[in-house]
């Protein structure tokens, strides 16, 4: 079974500093609005999302930018421009809990959301400086990933979902990060998460690839980066702009 991908964004990172993704890379040379992406996968039989964005305009307001006037919720808007009513959507893939990829969860009121063992520990019990960004033990807030813990099928490394779908569990950027091999007509993609934020993280130039400057173990990282290159997949990463350049992948001249 074959799925298409479609890129929707749900938000962005904004004015954020290029090298917070590159490892320290030329640090302080450029900045970018870099966008929250989820992703829709349909084939003949199944509608899944990979990610969640931020959330909506109350609960994210940081996100929205002025082009985005007049719109509460991107995630819900860009899912409405193709035609898909989050209630139907069947199932959600989290590649982890950072609220940037799992702010917009409540959406899906009938999914079951996918998640490694290990990444719901992490979220449960971070270290007190990775906190913010899992909302947890932040006064006032509730974590997002906690309205959904009755719907949670939980996974303890690689596994299929669907046919034309596995997770392969990705550690590195936070200890359960998994990411989503999709099978397309054009042979399969790799949606990777935060472990690969942009195309500048993963060369096509042969080059060594570049971690994340948000990370948890770079001896992880490393591995997961290798098993990555081993799969000769077409990588899609998580905060990249130029991922809008196309509509759906593979492109349809693909197709």
């Amino acid at each position: 079974m074959t799925f298409t991908i479609v890129p929707i964004r749900c938000g962005d990172i904004v004015n954020h500093e290029r090298s917070c993704f590159l490892y320290r890379k030329n640090c302080g040379s450029a900045r970018l609005h870099a966008p929250c992406i989820a992703w829709l996968l349909r084939s003949a039989h199944h509608t899944i999302v990979v990610d969640a964005g931020p959330g909506s305009r109350s609960r994210a307001p940081q996100c929205y930018i002025e082009t985005d006037a007049g719109i509460d919720d991107l995630l819900q808007y860009g899912l409405a421009r193709e035609g898909v009513d989050p209630a139907s959507v069947e199932l959600v893939i989290l590649t982890h809990l950072h609220n940037d990829h799992v702010g917009g969860a409540r959406s899906f009121t009938n999914a079951r959301f996918h998640v490694q063992e290990a990444e719901l520990k992490e979220a449960v019990w971070p270290v007190p400086f990775q906190r913010p960004i899992y909302e947890t033990n932040q006064r006032g807030r509730t974590p997002p990933w906690v309205d959904i813990l009755d719907r949670m099928d939980v996974a303890f490394g690689d596994a299929d979902v669907v046919p034309g779908i596995r997770v392969l569990r990705l550690p590195g950027h936070t200890a359960g990060s998994q990411g989503v091999l999709v099978d397309t007509q054009a042979g399969p993609y790799l949606i990777a998460g935060d472990l690969i934020p942009l195309y500048e993280n993963w060369p096509e130039d042969g080059s060594d690839p570049v971690p994340n400057g948000n990370h948890t173990d770079l001896r992880a990282y490393d591995e997961s980066f290798r098993r990555i290159a081993a799969l000769g997949a077409t990588v899609l990463p998580a905060h990249e702009p130029r991922v809008f350049e196309r509509k759906m992948y593979p492109p349809q001249s693909s197709r």
